[in-house]
């Protein structure tokens, strides 16, 4: 997160907005409670025992991943894909646009772990193919997908994946209610706990 980027984000504000996010998560569970902008404050102090925190846990992560941190997303693929297929330029292309990445985004959460299960190229035609239906664009009449090298069986099983995110995101709601995400290492170990103990029936 800290490395230079597009958008290159300093490690004060990586922890500054993280601090801010576990403060808003222990407010109360009442629509009206606000967060004391006083409790999301960092002190030097603080703010350098979290950095040196940060430091470590990505050393950590850099290490377990062999410093391979090259990672192929398919948004980029979505855009050239919607060009080549000359959608974006009909006055519903933002949409099918918008509409696409928001599949891909939500991806990212998905419980059958798409991302590590398919290649980019087939999400990004799964999210087109999906969000032409959703949006109303007329795409070519013929087996498109297999220009850019995706069978309908694949695409089948991601459109399948990608449709029940809506369903999988209403049930986490359900199940977590107003309780508080865990956020925190600590509260992370807790919710497992919790789990394991219902799962054990005590």
């Amino acid at each position: 997160m800290c490395k230079p980027s597009a958008y290159p984000v300093s490690p004060r504000q990586v922890i500054t907005a993280m601090q801010h996010v576990v403060t808003l998560s222990t407010v109360s569970a009442s629509e009206d409670a606000v967060a004391d902008p006083e409790s999301s404050y960092l002190t030097e102090g603080m703010y350098q025992v979290a950095r040196a925190s940060l430091m470590k846990t990505e050393a950590q992560i850099l290490r377990v991943l062999g410093f391979q941190t090259h990672v192929a997303l398919p948004h980029a693929l979505c855009i050239n894909y919607m060009q080549t297929l000359d959608v974006l330029t009909e006055t519903s292309g933002h949409d099918l646009g918008k509409r696409a990445f928001e599949h891909l985004n939500a991806a990212l959460l998905s419980p059958q772990l798409l991302y590590l299960t398919h290649q980019p190229h087939e999400l990004a035609t799964s999210a087109i193919y999906l969000a032409a239906k959703e949006v109303g664009v007329k795409l070519p009449e013929n087996e498109w997908w297999e220009v850019f090298d995706v069978d309908r069986e694949e695409l089948g099983f991601v459109v399948v994946a990608l449709t029940s995110m809506a369903g999988y995101a209403e049930e986490e709601a359900r199940k977590w209610g107003r309780r508080k995400a865990p956020l925190t290492t600590e509260d992370v170990r807790s919710e497992l706990e919790t789990r394991q103990m219902l799962e054990n029936g005590g």
